[in-house]
């Protein structure tokens, strides 16, 4: 994905769009590179991505 791809899909997340909606505008984009794009924007961390399992009792 070049400099101006990111920037295009970067504006459509600061527009409020989710990662599937940014992947049915962006067909022709990887969706890896759209996921990248909007953690990047989100500030997800890599704790973030990774489920936590809580056992309670």
């Amino acid at each position: 994905m070049n400099e101006q791809d990111w920037r295009a899909v970067e504006t459509m997340v600061l527009s409020g769009l989710d990662i599937e909606a940014l992947c049915a505008v962006f067909p022709s984009f990887d969706p890896e590179a759209i996921r990248r794009v909007y953690e990047s924007v989100k500030g997800v961390t890599e704790a973030e991505r990774v489920p936590v399992k809580v056992n309670c009792s």
